[in-house]
């Protein structure tokens, strides 16, 4: 049973450790919720262990500039770990079987806007599909971009059994009420038509692992808070964490549709295969 929640302090006392997502649960795309900026600075008060996990493709550094940016102390936070920075880590410096045989070339899609998600001259960028060993696919070159821009691009690396690192799983994003595809969209419409894909980022167990290295404490008195049942809440079921679905961000749509809301929540979970321990509007204190 997914169980409402009307304010963030009624559970704060059973768990040791919070692990928050980004977009959609602590800002809008621009802006910070004024609601989860209280609620953050109320948990760190409590010398609580948080945690920011982000499907950005970037490194984590540039999401801590975000973050500082929209008002939010990195005192507060034990780490921020992001998608990015394990595409950076694991496969920027080869430190898996999987990585190391990766080749040399490599087309970088999105890289005009993630140009970090591996290091400079940790593989030689080319322009074609035709020059290229494998795919980094950090996501669309633009805002605007529709999955169809790729489609040329994805049957020709098809041709040449080219495999995909994935660096973003999510599928799509609200800015300003617009929903954009992200990488997670393209690479599983790679998939759908043939290609192999490694993805990075939730709800992946390898970074909840992580998370919880870091953080230090038992899956059984963490939190896992976000807005998407199909990354923050299946990673938080995959790894036997606590979660708490938000409905404010990439569901928000769906689950204005009909006029009770446990039964929008209840079928909204059981249709993407999720099960939140707890439901909220917004992430108030």
């Amino acid at each position: 049973m997914i169980t409402p929640l009307s304010a963030f302090a009624e559970i704060a006392d059973r768990y040791d450790g919070f692990i928050f997502d980004v977009w959609g649960t602590l800002y809008d795309g621009g802006n910070a919720f004024p609601e989860a900026l209280e609620t953050v600075r109320a948990l760190a008060d409590m010398d609580k262990k948080i945690l920011v996990l982000s499907n950005s493709p970037r490194i984590p550094a540039i999401v801590e500039e975000r973050l500082t940016g929209i008002g939010f102390d990195l005192s507060w936070f034990t780490e921020v770990v992001t998608s990015g920075g394990m595409v950076a880590d694991i496969v920027g410096s080869r430190r898996d079987a999987a990585s190391a045989a990766l080749g040399e070339r490599v087309l970088w899609l999105g890289r005009s806007r993630f140009p970090d998600t591996v290091p400079d001259g940790s593989f030689k960028v080319v322009d074609s599909v035709e020059d290229a060993d494998w795919i980094l696919n950090a996501g669309p070159e633009s805002t605007e971009s529709r999955l169809e821009d790729y489609e040329i691009q994805l049957s020709a690396s098809i041709a040449r059994n080219l495999p995909m690192i994935c660096a973003n799983p999510d599928k799509s994003v609200i800015h300003g009420g617009a929903r954009h595809i992200c990488a997670g969209a393209m690479a599983e419409r790679y998939e759908e038509i043939g290609g192999t894909v490694r993805y990075f980022g939730k709800p992946y167990p390898e970074i909840f692992a992580r998370c919880l290295d870091r953080i230090g404490l038992p899956a059984e008195r963490v939190l896992v808070v976000g807005d998407n049942l199909e990354t923050d809440i299946l990673g938080a079921n995959r790894t036997g964490v606590a979660s708490l679905l938000l409905g404010c961000g990439i569901h928000a749509a769906a689950l204005a549709a009909t006029a009770d809301i446990g039964e929008r929540v209840d079928a909204l979970a059981t249709r993407h295969g999720a099960r939140p321990t707890y439901f909220s509007d917004v992430l108030a204190w």
